[in-house]
Parts: C-alpha cells; sequence; structure tokens
C-alpha cells in the first residue's frame, strides 16, 4: 500500500495485522472532497481516530495536515510511528483509547476521521465526537451493510452534507449546522 498524493506520494507504509486500511480511492476521494471544502490545508489539524496503520494520518500530512494519530493498540502505534517517521516533524501519535483521548483533549481539529473496527457501536463513538467538536468536520468510515442503522443514528441528530460509497465500505461527511 502506498501514499496517494502529496509531497510523500508513492511512499510504501507497513500495514500491521490489526489493521484494515483504507484503500486508495478511498483516501483519493476524502482528501479530494476535504479539498473542495479548504481549498488549503496547511495549519489545519487531521484527527485520524483508531488510526490502525496510520494510512490516512499519512496521507493528511503529505498534503500538508498537521495530524494526530489515535489508537489504544500498541502495535498499530509503533506501525503508525513507523510510517510517519519519514516526515520530520507536524505529526503526534497518541498510544490511547479514542474515546478517552476525545474526552481528555483540548485541541480543536478541523477534521476527525473516524475508522474503528467495522463491529463496534458507532452511535457511542458518534455522540462523544459530536458533543465534543461541534465546528469540526467528520468523515465516519464504515461497512455499507450498516446503512440502515446509520440512517437511525442520523435521525436523530444530524444529516451527512456528502456520502460516497466504494466497494464494501461507505464514507460520511458530517459538518454540524449543515
Amino acid at each position: 500500500m502506498h501514499v496517494t498524493g502529496g509531497q510523500y506520494k508513492g511512499h510504501k507504509i507497513i500495514i500491521p495485522d490489526c489493521a484494515k486500511p483504507t484503500l486508495s480511492k478511498t483516501r483519493e476521494s476524502v482528501f479530494n472532497i476535504l479539498y473542495s471544502i479548504f481549498e488549503n490545508f496547511e495549519g489545519k489539524i487531521f484527527l485520524d481516530l483508531f488510526s490502525g496503520s496510520g494510512i490516512m494520518s499519512l496521507e493528511a500530512l503529505s498534503r500538508g495536515f498537521i495530524t494526530i494519530s489515535v489508537d489504544k493498540n500498541k502495535k498499530a502505534v509503533l506501525t503508525v510511528k513507523e510510517n510517519l517517521k519519514i516526515a520530520k516533524n507536524g505529526y503526534e501519535v497518541i498510544l490511547s483509547d479514542s474515546l478517552k483521548f476525545i474526552e481528555k483533549t483540548s485541541v480543536s481539529p478541523d477534521v476527525i476521521y473516524i475508522d474503528p473496527p467495522w463491529d463496534v457501536d458507532y452511535r457511542v463513538i458518534l455522540h462523544s465526537v459530536l458533543k465534543k467538536f461541534k465546528t469540526s468536520i467528520v468523515v465516519v468510515e464504515y461497512d455499507k451493510k450498516r446503512a440502515d442503522e446509520f440512517a437511525q443514528i442520523y435521525a436523530q441528530t444530524i444529516t451527512p452534507f456528502k456520502e460516497k460509497v466504494y466497494g464494501r465500505c461507505k464514507l460520511d461527511f458530517i459538518k454540524q449546522g449543515l
């Protein structure tokens, strides 16, 4: 697996066995959509929750974001650090449960990418993220088989402003107040 864009385009990354990395077409789409919103990523903060291999963090860093990668799996965190060391700075890698990190952080990210193991209860994660980060763009990746469940979650709180499907994966882009 390789970085798809930016200054580290083509850089190969390590994938730990505990991760399910986001596919290249999906990654490119995420950053194309984000580019249409921001036009410039310099100085913007990208929070990668449940970071796994860190591929989304590296894609963000490659395009100019400052990145924060969070995962509770020690092997994943070590892999993210290895994958991100191509960059000298502009990133932080944190070993923590993502929900605990959300509760404690004072960082105000511009983008939050949520891609936990697909069998978790997204309702708790989304509630925590949307409660804490009211101005961030939230990108949620999940198994499209769960679309009805997400429709129920959103019916109570919010409507995604953009939705994309790539194979088994569905992406929802959320911004409160839109």
